[in-house]
């Protein structure tokens, strides 16, 4: 059955949520792994390291926290993105930043720089792009970069002014933010594309969705009946399964239009619609077959079962009135036959429905003529 826009509305809020969901268990499992990190350093660090032996406990605790205010959503998602970057890059380039000041970045300590710290920057520099989509990552990507590029440029640049022919290491640190400019392009390269892609896919399905839906009351229009009655019908000529087509139309429709205005009819044709699609099963097509005529296909429902359905949804349109005004239907039913194709039984289906009005409307006719 295609669901009416607040169906749609609902579905995708959900699947929204639950996406959240997921991310926010994501990033606490990053958190959670990251005070691990940072433990592990502080409690195997060098001796005179004061920047490890202070700041790190400080950030495992600022790390925690951000974990609480993840798990008890104590803000939007987003933010929360925000901050965690932020608090992470903060660390990274302010630890990158005292050993490049304190430490001998180009001496006996290069190691270290590049596999303690040049890691993490690489990290930052992907997580922001995830994190934060293409234009978050660019920025925090291309400040991270040149943050860490000028750092090393003024120790390369101060080394040779010091001790020209003692900098011969510069070579290392050149090649590892060669390293970081590829990271940095081939990552905004990749979400670029990714987000373009699902932009176009998401517009695609947009446009596809209300090219087959009525704009009137959400259910599917004629065209997107097509699609699934000949899917259908393939599938009861190959399995032998039955498919039963309902024909319902709104009797005096034009008087309703006449007596009370077109914005009235309007509110009538929604709310047959909301009602059809609370009675049809998930698996049945409810469609605006035309004007206030609608068309339900329902798969696997002989013509008996089909009838009984049928006969509720007139019972409770009977029952409740649509826009202060009492309703009622007329509904003819006709089993598909395998091999005759579907519009053999949508024309039996409307010469049930014909022969319904003749009788005195508000009734169900299949084709064994039984008034319901």
């Amino acid at each position: 059955m295609d669901s009416a826009p607040g169906n749609d509305l609902q579905a995708i809020q959900t699947e929204l949520n639950r996406l959240e969901s997921y991310r926010r268990r994501i990033y606490l499992g990053v958190l959670i792994l990251t005070i691990v990190i940072v433990l592990l350093s502080w409690a195997f660090r060098e001796n005179g390291d004061p920047f490890i032996a202070i700041a790190y406990p400080v950030f495992a605790v600022v790390l925690a926290g951000l974990g609480v205010a993840l798990w008890y959503r104590a803000t939007s998602l987003r933010r929360m993105e925000i901050i965690l970057i932020a608090a992470v890059g903060t660390m990274i380039l302010s630890r990158l930043a005292w050993h490049f000041h304190f430490g001998d970045p180009l001496g006996q300590h290069l190691l270290l720089l590049a596999g303690g710290h040049y890691w993490a920057v690489g990290i930052l520099i992907v997580s922001g792009f995830i994190t934060l989509g293409y234009r978050g990552g660019m920025v925090t990507g291309v400040a991270t970069f040149l943050f860490s590029a000028a750092l090393a440029a003024y120790e390369i640049l101060g080394c040779s002014a010091a001790a020209e022919g003692a900098c011969q290491n510069w070579v290392y640190l050149a090649r590892i933010h060669l390293f970081l400019a590829i990271l940095l392009a081939l990552t905004s390269a990749g979400t670029f594309l990714r987000e373009r892609t699902w932009g176009a896919f998401t517009r695609a399905e947009t446009l596809q969705h209300w090219a087959n839906t009525d704009p009137l009351c959400g259910l599917s229009n004629r065209r997107g009946a097509d699609g699934f009655l000949a899917a259908e019908a393939a599938l009861a000529d190959r399995y032998q399964r039955p498919l039963t087509i309902i024909l319902i139309d709104i009797d005096q429709f034009k008087g309703i239009n006449d007596d009370h205005g077109h914005k009235v009819g309007d509110s009538v044709i929604r709310g047959f619609a909301d009602i059809l699609a609370n009675t049809v099963r998930e698996v049945d097509l409810a469609a605006r077959w035309g004007g206030d005529e609608f068309l339900v296909a329902t798969p696997g429902v002989d013509l008996r079962a089909a009838r009984h359905a049928a006969e509720r949804c007139r019972r409770a349109i009977e029952r409740a009135p649509i826009a202060g005004i009492s309703v009622t239907v007329t509904v003819g039913i006709a089993q598909y036959l395998p091999g005759k194709g579907i519009d053999d039984a949508i024309n039996r289906a409307d010469a049930m429905l014909y022969r319904a009005k003749a009788a005195g409307r508000n009734r169900v006719i299949t084709e064994a003529c039984e008034l319901a």
